[in-house]
């Protein structure tokens, strides 16, 4: 069971977000904010597990909110705005959802919230943890580009680019704009500028699938695949890259597609 504090200006909005979270029983809204005084003094004195934040208040901005948001408490921005996408996350946000938000997206963030919870005890019993402009990417990836191949991407809120490996791409989770990718050799994740659908079109379509409409998936690199809970399926790619949550649906299309193999 997870505690959350909600915070927005919006009466509506914050109605609305405790309608999503209701589906998810494992979530239990405990409290709460319409702005920035409001939710430091919750966060002082009774601490959740996660706060939903909006960015955009009267009074003083959602990232304002940070410096009072405990080392155990999760990060969830929840906003109208794409553009602070690149922001929230150099924060170390562990989401970023865009308003109306869309249940299925909401169940995927529930499940990493449930991972991240999962790591940060392992890692409090001795275990170690692993660290990561609106138009899309034009540096599109030549036609029949191979595992080895080498394309060149531009990162997120930069002008400049960053080499990959198409190889060393695990997974890729869409955040409209942009795109988060976990890659290895060496592990990371890289925030970039370009769409899932720019991606999807890109890459091999034999070693790579799209699951759902937020996923797309290297098949080879899959290690594990472990059911966690009806809403909460872990794909795990090898020592030191990071974990991949997916909800109900995306979990079902790839287990379609692997035929079964690889789970626990």
């Amino acid at each position: 069971m997870f505690t959350a504090l909600v915070v927005d200006d919006e009466p509506p909005a914050r109605e609305r977000m405790r309608e999503l979270l209701a589906a998810h029983p494992e979530i239990t809204v405990v409290g709460e904010a319409q702005g920035v005084a409001e939710a430091r003094s919750f966060l002082e004195a009774r601490p959740p597990d996660v706060v939903f934040l909006d960015i955009e208040m009267p009074g003083g901005s959602g990232f304002d909110v940070l410096a009072s948001v405990p080392a155990g408490t999760q990060v969830v921005f929840v906003t109208a705005r794409e553009k602070y996408a690149v922001q929230a996350f150099a924060t170390s946000a562990l989401d970023y959802l865009v308003k109306p938000v869309d249940p299925e997206r909401l169940a995927d963030t529930i499940a990493r919230i449930e991972t991240m919870a999962g790591v940060m005890r392992s890692s409090a019993d001795g275990g170690s943890q692993q660290d990561g402009a609106d138009d899309a990417d034009s540096t599109a990836a030549p036609a029949g580009v191979g595992l080895d191949d080498m394309i060149s991407v531009t990162l997120a809120g930069k002008t400049t680019a960053a080499v990959v490996t198409v190889g060393d791409i695990c997974w890729i989770e869409s955040f409209r704009n942009y795109t988060r990718v976990a890659l290895k050799n060496p592990a990371r994740l890289t925030l970039f500028r370009r769409r899932l659908s720019e991606w999807d079109k890109a890459l091999p379509g034999g070693p790579f699938a799209r699951v759902g409409r937020s996923y797309i998936v290297q098949l080879a690199a899959v290690e594990q695949i472990e059911w966690k809970s009806r809403d909460e399926t872990v794909v795990t790619f090898g020592a030191g890259v990071e974990p991949l949550s997916l909800g109900r649906l995306p979990a079902t299309r790839l287990r379609e597609i692997l035929g079964g193999d690889k789970e626990q």
